[in-house]
């Protein structure tokens, strides 16, 4: 039966809550994507996304449990908090697609489960969050790490807790310049 693949990058992979998964896999060989720590959450810390200019990472990928495409999206909005709309997606078989944040990629994205399924998954649709970067229009300052760490900084005490929570939930294999800095200073957020 052909599936559905979900991407992820954050604690989405750790902490998966109410996510139709298939049997909660996570795999380490998705494609590769520009991911850095660019998006301010409601509660003011910083999240992973999408991000143009970003230096590409390997992302996780897991099956959903649905065959629905429409629930399977449904699904990951509200595992992110976000709406539906913010969920990007490739049809493989008919070349559909939605991505407001880094379009350029959608052919990485094809030949990745293109390559899934020459190895026996039947991956035909691909979805993932799609939540625009944010930090540079919200914080008025240019993303780099020193920015961003003096950001994270300057957080209320609840909000610098968050962002801790937030950061040790990120997969190890996750790696970027602006997160491996965050990491590095983790223990001055308290």
């Amino acid at each position: 039966m052909p599936e559905i693949a979900v991407l992820g990058w954050d604690p989405m992979i750790t902490e998966p809550r109410e996510l139709l998964l298939r049997d909660g896999l996570w795999f380490e060989d998705g494609p590769v994507l520009p991911v850095e720590l660019s998006r301010v959450a409601p509660q003011r810390y910083l999240t992973l996304a999408l991000c143009r200019g970003s230096a590409p990472v390997r992302v996780y990928w897991s099956l959903m449990g649905t065959d629905s495409v429409g629930e399977a999206v449904w699904s990951l909005a509200q595992r992110e908090e976000c709406k539906p709309e913010n969920i990007g997606f490739l049809d493989l078989s008919t070349g559909e697609h939605w991505c407001r944040t880094v379009d350029e990629y959608l052919p990485e994205i094809r030949r990745w489960a293109e390559a899934r399924n020459r190895e026996g998954t039947e991956i035909r649709v691909v979805i993932w969050n799609d939540l625009r970067p944010d930090f540079e229009r919200r914080a008025r300052r240019e993303l780099t790490a020193e920015n961003v760490i003096a950001y994270l900084k300057g957080l209320r005490p609840e909000a610098k807790e968050k962002a801790r929570e937030y950061i040790l939930k990120i997969p190890p294999g996750i790696r970027t310049p602006i997160l491996d800095a965050v990491r590095g200073m983790l223990e001055g957020l308290r």
